[in-house]
């Protein structure tokens, strides 16, 4: 996402005093919060798999091939632990199909 739309949407709401580097920040933020929902989304899908299947978080090491420790924090959703990639590869190991759209955001 260029910084352009987040410009006219801060000016549309009286904020366009900020400077080039405030919007650059903005981007880099946004960006960040992206793909900590898109981490999210898939740290909960592999939550909800192991809570089906009632494992322990040893049963769940035993079945990905991890440790317990690990297979412990993401049952507790310590998410900042995990990358997408770790996740996608945690997915895949259980079976499971990602499907990824990619939505192109509305004229303001």
């Amino acid at each position: 996402m260029s910084a352009q739309p987040i410009m006219n949407t801060l000016q549309n709401v009286g904020l366009s005093s900020l400077t080039v580097t405030d919007y650059e920040t903005l981007d880099i933020e946004m960006a960040e919060l992206e793909s900590l929902r898109i981490r999210t989304e898939l740290m909960l899908a592999l939550q909800r798999y192991i809570q089906e299947r009632q494992w322990s978080p040893e049963e769940a090491a035993r079945a990905f091939r991890q440790s317990s420790p690990r297979m412990q924090n993401l049952i507790n959703g310590e998410i900042s632990r995990f990358s997408m990639e770790d996740l996608i590869h945690l997915l895949t190991k259980a079976g499971l199909k990602i499907q990824l759209s990619v939505l192109t955001p509305s004229v303001l």
